[in-house]
Order: structure tokens, then sequence, then C-alpha cells
């Protein structure tokens, strides 16, 4: 034993040997003194293989220069290192090595020595590289997919702005893949998919991109064109990506299909300036290369007909995030409601309550026209791959006020192939608008035959004023509703069900917003709700998942069964109050299930015995349960 340590050396030699990491010490020049096993276990080099060298032999072509300056300076200030660099094993194959070096130095503070620590985390790093790697590609063909061509247009418009050159971008949209979904199934539709996305691949040139957007869209990007020649090279280029749909595709071994192909080209900076934009003139010019008679003439420039009115930039990228809405009563999704977020060149998301009370009126025009685009484009996109939702936006009030409001509408509509009345305008009852002056504007958009969607209903002001002059289709109670809830249980619910009968009566829709919980749901189906909204049932998503979840959903609700206090109550409200049925039977009666074996299974017995008291009494003891909750 030594005076200051309790271990023997002994027994620390033996210790540093067995170690599950693999460690070294050098001397001060970085010769390597001792290895231990572990070392050996994870490079393949014996002790005597190393001795005398220093380590760099385990880097090779591709180990982080960044990451070995990082490494050295370290070193050359004799500051301990930590960081995770590539590595080689003595059979070449690599090794990620999350590796420290600490220098170690006599009482005098000279440095004598260095001890370096070192795990493979190959495992850890490929599983991240792969996750990164899932994020920013589709899964069905292997490109990459919305994000991942947002990161590579910024980066290209960049240097192409820098360097003068021109960058086109085009969509492609299958013609007829529909009917091979209908035909023949999804299944054989992904197969179209994946063997159109190997074609393209194979026949584009060494640096030009491609991304699928969803269902049969897909985005090229061709970069360093001359603006002198760049529609000439397009025109050579584009002919010879057409081979792609020109050979037939199998499907289910055995079957032959055969789908065209249109596209749409946008140039930057002639067009436009920004992937935004781009994009948004490239799909113009897309629908009208798929209207042209003439199958030989499939794609299309954008031209001067394409170009928006001027628009005020947006701080960040818009995208649409969907929230189902569900039927209460069948359980089924039939619509989703279209959320704007701005997404910043950092990846991070922002609400909308965040960044809508700072935009200015062009701002707010602008997330509503290019929200709508986006909302319909998936729209467009989720029928082509067999399911059919209708879709909502919200409305600006300024929208309301603008002379060519329903040109906008109208346009969107028929670029992207939509039936008017799939397309809900959310309005906020909180909006102060001038009703006189949107008389016009609402009368075009309901010719349209768009449905229009009083929103946030009981949060703001002149409700019933704005029911009546305006012709709504569908009324959103607001999720502030169900504030009061416990405090006040039998005024909220007299409320909610004389909205519900409000809607009945007058032919409007009624959603509920903000279900996040058994109680909200069961009184909203209980009091008559047709559909609902809110995190019980889904939180707002990425569209790209939608049809995933649409396919795996079903709805916790079912009808005649009650699971939370506040849903009895609504339930036994209903049915004693004068406003609704009697209760039905004993035996069927869904109070019967839950009050079995409680205090007040004999008043709800009672009940249906007649006892003219025993109702009161039953909603009493209901109601102490929810204040209590």
């Amino acid at each position: 034993m030594t005076d200051d340590l309790p271990v023997s050396e002994s027994l620390l030699a033996l210790a540093l040997r067995t170690v599950s990491e693999g460690s070294l010490i050098t001397d001060a020049q970085g010769d390597t003194i001792y290895a231990n096993d572990a070392f050996t276990a994870i490079t393949g080099y014996d002790q005597s293989e190393v001795l005398g060298r220093n380590c760099r032999f385990l880097q090779g072509e591709g180990t982080s220069p960044t990451e070995l300056q990082r490494m050295r300076q370290a070193l050359t200030e004799e500051q301990a290192y930590q960081g995770t660099i590539l590595n080689y094993r003595k059979d070449g194959t690599p090794f990620w090595n999350r590796l420290t070096i600490t220098p170690l130095k006599d009482e005098r503070g000279i440095l004598t020595n260095y001890v370096s620590v070192q795990r493979d985390v190959t495992d850890i790093v490929e599983e991240r590289d792969q996750a990164s790697h899932n994020a920013s590609h589709d899964q069905l063909t292997g490109l990459p997919n919305r994000e991942g061509l947002r990161r590579h247009l910024r980066a290209e418009l960049a240097e192409a702005a820098e360097d003068g050159t021109t960058v086109a971008v085009a969509m492609i949209d299958l013609d007829d893949f529909k009917l091979v979904n209908d035909d023949y199934g999804h299944a054989s539709g992904d197969l179209v998919l994946a063997e159109f996305a190997k074609r393209m691949r194979e026949l584009l040139r060494r640096g030009d991109y491609i991304a699928r957007l969803g269902g049969d869209e897909f985005v090229l990007v061709f970069s360093d064109l001359s603006a002198a020649t760049a529609l000439d090279d397009l025109q050579r280029i584009l002919a010879g990506l057409h081979t792609a749909v020109e050979v037939p595709i199998e499907v289910e071994g055995r079957a032959m299909v055969q789908v065209g192909m249109s596209l749409g080209v946008a140039l930057f900076p002639k067009d436009a300036t920004t992937s935004r934009d781009l994009l948004r003139l490239a799909d113009a010019a897309l629908y009208r290369a798929k209207d042209s008679p003439s199958s030989a003439h499939w794609w299309e420039a954008a031209g001067p007909q394409d170009i928006p009115v001027a628009a005020e930039a947006l701080p960040g990228d818009l995208v649409m995030y969907m929230q189902p809405i569900v039927d209460l009563r069948t359980g089924r999704v039939r619509q989703v409601e279209a959320l704007a977020r701005l997404q910043y060149a950092d990846g991070e998301i922002e609400s909308p309550d965040k960044f809508l009370p700072t935009f200015s009126r062009g701002q707010l025009l602008q997330v509503f026209r290019e929200g709508l685009d986006q909302a319909l484009d998936w729209a467009s996109q989720w029928e082509r791959e067999g399911v059919v939702l209708n879709v909502s936006v919200n409305i600006p009030p300024e929208l309301l006020t603008t002379p060519d409001s329903a040109v906008w509408v109208r346009d969107a509509l028929q670029r992207h192939r939509m039936e008017p009345h799939r397309l809900g305008l959310e309005l906020l009852e909180t909006q102060e608008i001038d009703l006189a002056a949107s008389d016009q504007a609402v009368s075009e958009l309901v010719q349209l035959g768009v449905k229009i969607h009083l929103d946030d209903l009981s949060s703001g002001f002149s409700t019933l004023k704005r029911i009546t002059e305006l012709p709504f289709d569908v009324i959103k109670i607001d999720r502030r509703f169900f504030d009061q809830v416990h405090s006040r249980p039998l005024q909220v619910l007299t409320l909610f069900a004389a909205i519900t009968k409000l809607g009945e009566d007058f032919g409007y829709g009624v959603v509920v917003e903000g279900i996040e919980d058994r109680e909200r749901l069961e009184v909203s189906a209980v009091l008559g709700a047709g559909s609902g909204q809110g995190y019980l049932f889904a939180a707002p998503m990425a569209p790209e998942r939608i049809r995933e979840w649409v396919d795996g959903f079903e709805s916790p609700y079912r009808e005649g069964e009650l699971t939370t206090a506040l849903g009895a109550l609504a339930f036994h409200w209903t049915h004693t109050s004068g406003n609704g049925p009697e209760h039905p039977p004993l035996e069927s009666c869904p109070l019967t299930a839950f009050l079995a074996g409680s205090e007040e299974e004999l008043l709800h017995q009672a009940v249906h015995a007649g006892d003219p008291t025993a109702g009161q009494e039953l909603t009493d003891a209901l109601l102490e349960r929810v204040v209590d909750a």
C-alpha cells in the first residue's frame, strides 16, 4: 500500500487493463507507452503494435479535419479534449470513437503524459444519422422530402445569387396515377412511384436534384444554368427525362401500367427570387401543362400569367399543419383544419399566436393565399392516395374587404381540381370586420360553393348578430367554453345545449374545439355536437403523416358508454331537463353501468321507477362529483 492511495498499484493496473473502454497512456510527445485490452478489442491492434506510435495512425480519409484541428488546438494548449471522431480499425473498417484526452502534469506543472479513454459509439452515431436522414427523406422512394428540398433550395439559391447563374425549379405530376390506385390498389401505386423515382435518378445529370413532396408530386432542381441559354438547355434536358414514363411499369407481377407526366418550371432569378415563389410559379405552370390538349406539349415554363400579385415577404417558411376533425356519431374523419406554422432556417417551428399578431395586412393575406394553396395541394394528394378529406383554412378579416378575394379562392380551387364544397373558410368570431364592406366578398365566396365557418364561437362578441348576418355553414365552439365547467357545470351545459340546438335550427354543423379529455368528448357527444377536434384525437401534425394517421385512427368514444361524472351529468340533465328525450329503459340506460355499485345506483333506479324527487337528487349527487373532480 502507498501512503496516498488505499489500493495497491498492481490493483490499479489490473483495473485499468480490464475496464470496458479503451485506454491509452502516452508520453508528453504523444507516443504510446500503454494500451489496455479494451483498446485491442475496439481497434484490433495489439499493444505491441501500438507502443511507441502516435495514435494518428487510427485516422483516415473520412476523419473530420475540423475535429482534428480542434483536438490539436486543445493539446497544444495542454488542455483536455473531448469529441467524437471517425477512426479506422486494423482491418480498415471505420468506427466512431468518443474520445477523451486528459493531460497529466507533475507537481511543478510540467506536462508529462496524456491519458485517453476511447469508446466505440458507432451504433449511436449511425442511429442519429439514420433519424436525421429519415426526417429529410421520403421512406417509399428514398428521395429527399419537402424538408430536404427546403434545405437544398436555400443553399442553391444563395450560391446562384453569388455566382450569377440560373436555377430551374420544376414541379412534376404523374398523369392518370389515380387510376392505378383505383384499379390495382395503393400497393401497386407505391410500386409505380418507386419505379418512377428510380428511373428519374438514372436519367438525371450529375448535380441535378429530385425530391418527392408526397403523392405523385415530385420536384426537380437544375443548377448552374446560363441565364442566356437556360430555356434552351432545359428543352434538351427535359426531353431526355420524359423517357421515364414511356416504358410501362410492371405491377402485381403481371400487369403493365403506363402513366404520363406533366411538368411546370420556373427560373431563378428571372421569375422569382425565393424558393416559395419559385415553387408556386412552377406549380401554376404545371397545371397549365396538364390543361394542354396535346400530349406532346407536356411541360410549360412560368410566364407573366403565373406571376402572383406582389406579396410581402414572410420571416420564415410557411408550413401548414393539419388537425383532424372527427365525426362524433360515426367516429370517422372527413375533414382537417389547416393551421399555419412558420419554420425558420434553424428548424424552429413557431405557432401562429406568436407571429400573426405582429404581421402586416400584406403578410396576413400572404399567409392565407399560400396556406390555402398548400392545404388544397395536400387534399389533392391525399385523394390521389385514396383518402378523401375536406379541408378548412382560417380567413384573415382583411380578405373580406379585398376586392379580388373570391378570385384568389376560385383560382386555387381550379388549380388543384378541388370541388368548392370541400373547402371551408373559417372566420373568427373575435375578428372585427366591416359587415357592409364584406357582404360582396362573402356573397361571391358563397356563390363559389365554399363553406363558411364561424370559428371560436362564444369567445368573442355579438354572437347572435354575427350568426344572423353572415351565411355560415358551420359554427365552432371555442375550447375556452369548458373553462368553468367544474365551477358552474349546469350553466355551461345549458348554454352548450342551446348552441347545439341553435346550430340544428339554423341548419349549421357544430364542431367542438379543444376536446382534450374524455369529459369534453362525452359532453360534446351527449349534447348533440356533430364533430370535434382536439388533442384527445390528435395534435396538429405535419401533412405527410395524415394518410397513415387516418388509416390507423379509431375513435375513443362509443355511443351509450359513459366513463366520467361530467358525461353522466350531461346525459342525466338532458333526459330530465325537458330539453331531450326521456331516459331509455333501465337495462339499456348508459347510467346503469356507470353508477353500478355506487351510492347513486338506487337513486337512478328510482328515477326509472318514476319517483318525482329522485331526478333532482341524482342531479345533485352528480353535480357534487363534478365539482369535486
